[in-house]
């Protein structure tokens, strides 16, 4: 029988998730049944189907019991300074609670998942990421089907594995990669040197591609004006843009001292994208005084992203080396930046190096030094001729190579292979 269905498992909202939309999308457009199952968001309904695709969102949890995990994540605001929200915030950063509270929401949160992957029954089961892993392998197992390990991250190598997570957990995770990436039929990372060190790290793994994250390819940019518009700028601002989570380790405390060394009225800064920091950074910029030139967004879907993006004049990646999973990262606003025309300010990682490099479409920085990232943003603020030039090289380096199309055709051809 020839293989024709799939089953893709995320543990996130698949709304955010452009890669996974993307893969889909291709999977499906390739004659593929595709069947995505992820977790639950507002406004979207448990079950949706549409050209070839179904989605499935089960419940996580009770609704009473969200909102009490509503109510506990509200308490635990750093703004928030009465006695219970202190302890709730203690006992959120305890790692033993933390592992008996991860324990208690993902066993019974896998068990579902598991249990809505074996009914969909498909021939392949791709996993997105090492936490899906063990859901897939163990399904695909069962149903004697085809299995696609999609490691979006170098998950061993990361910091949420080395520091946030528990030592039990570590073994646990660390056996579930051991594994199944040996039997899985293919594996996928997203960069060439993330794909060479689990190379090193699982000498036996078979059917190893690269597909990076690039976006579609955007032949005609959206109007300007809308981000303009949500900050309410002048016509002559500089506005800097990060996109991405908000969290630690991303360089966004050292972009905030780059924003006070610049002091320059003209310059804003823009941060847009999900906050797992419970509200962290905005309090350093209010701390600072820098409400006037610091401005946050709540995230949007990622096909809206480019009418965000292009409305920038520089765009940030300061990932810092604190893990090989950033160090070797190519994370996808990397060329959304470039699709969309802007001006990189990049760590001075390898891989980022190697991209912007051949682009010729930003400059390199320390992350860890505020001086340099300032120094980096007042040099293109006051040349608005190498902002130009740095637009048009990484909107064409886009076009040409760094889009889509080459690495649809990897999943394509990965695909073709596996039925």
């Amino acid at each position: 029988m020839s293989t024709d269905s799939v089953c893709m498992v995320v543990k996130n909202r698949l709304s955010n998730d452009a890669r996974v939309k993307k893969e889909m999308a291709v999977l499906a457009k390739d004659g593929w049944q595709v069947t995505v199952i992820a977790m639950p968001e507002a406004g979207a309904p448990e079950e949706e189907s549409s050209e070839g695709i179904r989605i499935l969102r089960p419940p996580v949890f009770s609704e009473s019991k969200q909102k009490l995990r509503s109510r506990v994540a509200e308490a635990s605001e750093n703004i928030d300074q009465s006695v219970r929200a202190r302890v709730i915030r203690y006992l959120r950063k305890n790692r033993l609670r933390r592992l008996t509270a991860d324990l208690q929401r993902d066993i019974p949160w896998e068990r579902k998942l598991k249990k809505t992957a074996l009914q969909v029954n498909a021939d392949v089961y791709h996993a997105n990421d090492l936490d899906t892993l063990e859901i897939c392998g163990s399904v695909a197992a069962q149903n004697r089907a085809k299995l696609v390990y999609d490691s979006h991250e170098l998950w061993l190598e990361s910091s949420r594995y080395l520091i946030a997570t528990h030592p039990l957990n570590k073994i646990r995770l660390k056996r579930i990669e051991q594994k199944y990436i040996y039997r899985a039929d293919a594996v996928i990372a997203v960069t060439p040197m993330r794909g060479r060190r689990m190379q090193e790290m699982y000498p036996s793994m078979r059917n190893l591609h690269i597909v990076e994250n690039a976006p579609e390819k955007l032949l005609k940019l959206p109007e300007k004006g809308r981000l303009r518009s949500m900050i309410n700028s002048e016509p002559d601002d500089v506005i800097a843009l990060y996109q991405g989570v908000l969290c630690p380790e991303r360089g966004l405390e050292e972009l905030l001292t780059a924003a006070e060394l610049t002091g320059n009225p003209k310059l804003k800064f823009v941060f847009i994208g999900m906050d797992t920091w419970n509200g962290t950074l905005q309090q350093m910029a209010a701390d600072r005084r820098l409400n006037n030139r610091v401005f946050f967004l709540p995230p949007v879907p990622s096909e809206e992203l480019p009418e965000i993006t292009v409305d920038a004049d520089m765009g940030f990646i300061l990932f810092r080396n604190t893990c090989l999973n950033h160090y070797y990262s190519l994370p996808n606003k990397l060329y959304e930046y470039m699709m969309a025309g802007v001006p990189i300010v990049s760590s001075d990682f390898p891989e980022l190096k190697r991209v912007l490099g051949e682009a010729e479409s930003g400059i390199t920085v320390d992350p860890d030094s505020p001086e340099e990232i300032a120094e980096a943003v007042e040099r293109l603020a006051a040349n608005p001729d190498m902002r130009d030039r740095m637009k048009e090289n990484g909107r064409k380096a886009a076009l040409s190579r760094y889009n889509w199309e080459p690495q649809s055709e990897i999943l394509r051809n990965l695909y073709r292979k596996l039925r």
